[in-house]
């Protein structure tokens, strides 16, 4: 420190005379001489090495600080409380859809009740859909024999959907004779786990028109092999929904075969639907089924040995275009098995 710097009452900081008088550097590379290095030939002085520390010490950090001590994540207080929350929420979520599947299950028997009350005690039927282009290419198949005046049969094959999930069942073994031109079952259809009507959010879509085998006359067709289409239906999961035939040169309605051969179908299925198709009349084609009551019962308990004979004065069959067979745009599979 200098006499003026004394005088005027000067105080060193800490980078003050903390900081020594510099050493003369030596020259390296002829250290044996013992001289000094000039200032022009050293390669770094006090006053550089102090503005390299500076400049490092004000230098931007980069990359992570590391501690001698290793520190961990600190606590969560919170966490056990988070989780709590969210398990109180899950069980009332849980608690929320029971109740709600509670009162769906209600609503819908009450509907059922008052269906059974409405219908004479039977239960409401299920929808069932019928895709538009069935008649038209139906009609295209069977106009060869039309022309013949021949009358051409099929069945309308679907499957079992709830809210737009296809459920297949496959059908217990069914030693049915389906002949159409009076239909014989020996052993009972049984198709899904609930009998129709159970659940009003099931319905039936017909995916596959299938023609099978079969010999036919002006008045009547009759189905051939029959063993070919309970496999087919077997192996690709899907159940009989009706069926359908031309009237080539008759008009539309159901005749007193049709009835009988209908009875059958109707019995295993109680949404049963049969399609009339008369090319030369209007209406040019019909969607029926036997009432129930008393439809079904007349024809059953029918014991008339010929073929085509009159019924009692009754309301027997009815329109099911008007009711639970609805038609509309979608897919149709032609199967021909002849």
């Amino acid at each position: 420190m200098s006499s003026h710097q004394r005088s005027q009452g000067y105080a060193p900081g800490a980078w003050g005379s903390a900081l020594g008088p510099a050493v003369p550097e030596f020259d390296v590379n002829n250290n044996n001489s013992g001289n000094p290095v000039s200032p022009s030939r050293s390669t770094g002085t006090g006053i550089a090495a102090l503005d390299a520390a500076r400049a490092a010490a004000n230098a931007p950090m980069t990359g992570a600080v590391g501690y001698s001590t290793p520190f961990g994540a600190p606590p969560d207080a919170h966490a056990a409380l988070r989780r709590e929350r969210s398990e109180r929420t899950d069980r009332e979520r849980e608690k929320f859809d029971r109740e709600r599947e509670r009162e769906r299950s209600e609503r819908d028997e009450r509907e059922r009740e008052d269906e059974r009350r409405r219908n004479g005690g039977k239960p409401r039927l299920r929808t069932v859909l019928l895709p538009h282009a069935t008649l038209p290419r139906f009609l295209a198949i069977a106009s060869v024999n039309t022309a013949r005046n021949l009358e051409t049969c099929g069945l309308l094959l679907g499957r079992e959907v709830v809210k737009g999930l296809c459920l297949r069942f496959f059908p217990s073994s069914l030693s049915c004779s389906l002949s159409l031109g009076r239909a014989l079952v020996t052993d009972e259809c049984v198709v899904g786990s609930t009998s129709g009507g159970e659940n009003p959010r099931m319905r039936y879509v017909v995916e596959t028109l299938l023609i099978p085998k079969q010999h036919a006359t002006s008045d009547t067709c009759t189905m051939d092999e029959e063993e070919g289409v309970l496999e087919f239906t077997e192996r690709r999961g899907l159940i009989t929904l009706g069926w359908i035939h031309t009237h080539p040169s008759q008009s539309c309605f159901m005749s007193s075969v049709d009835l009988h051969t209908h009875a059958s179908f109707q019995c295993m299925l109680p949404e049963s639907f049969a399609v009339v198709c008369a090319p030369k009349s209007e209406p040019s084609f019909g969607i029926f089924r036997l009432t129930d009551p008393p439809g079904l019962e007349i024809v059953l308990k029918c014991t008339a040995k010929q073929a085509f004979h009159p019924h009692p004065d009754r309301p027997i069959y009815t329109d099911a275009d008007k009711g639970h067979v609805q038609m509309r745009e979608a897919a149709l599979e032609i199967v021909d098995l002849r």
